[in-house]
């Protein structure tokens, strides 16, 4: 009974830890600066669950019926792009550190399990 519980919280272990290592690097290449502001937008509003989040382009129509001046229409759509990519690195950066909690939970979990069950 004991090497079930070892091997699965050695498997729950290394998945958590796998995920905790793609996350990072995603995470580390959207916040290094590497993808411009604009991709980066696109890809997170692709990623974002709820949707709601207009397109890059639907952001500069937006824009364009307030503002006339094409500095102030880029401006306005390039502050709201960071605005948005900032909030979700934050959810990101805080997804990794939930990743990191539960693996380290069950880690624990497990090796009290394994201590328990061991004879003395």
């Amino acid at each position: 009974m004991v090497p079930i519980f070892v091997i699965a919280g050695i498997a729950i272990g290394m998945a958590a830890f796998v995920l905790l290592i793609q996350m990072a690097v995603r995470n580390g290449i959207r916040m290094s600066g590497l993808i411009d502001w604009r991709t980066q937008y696109e890809l997170e509003r692709i990623d974002d669950a709820d949707g709601g989040k207009p397109t890059l382009h639907e952001l500069y129509e937006i824009a364009a019926k307030t503002d006339s001046a094409p500095d102030a229409i880029e401006r306005n759509v390039r502050a709201k792009a960071l605005d948005y990519i900032e909030s979700r690195n934050s959810i990101h950066v805080r997804n990794c550190w939930i990743v990191i909690g539960v693996a380290v939970g069950v880690c624990f979990l497990a090796m009290i399990i394994t201590l328990a069950s061991s004879p003395m």
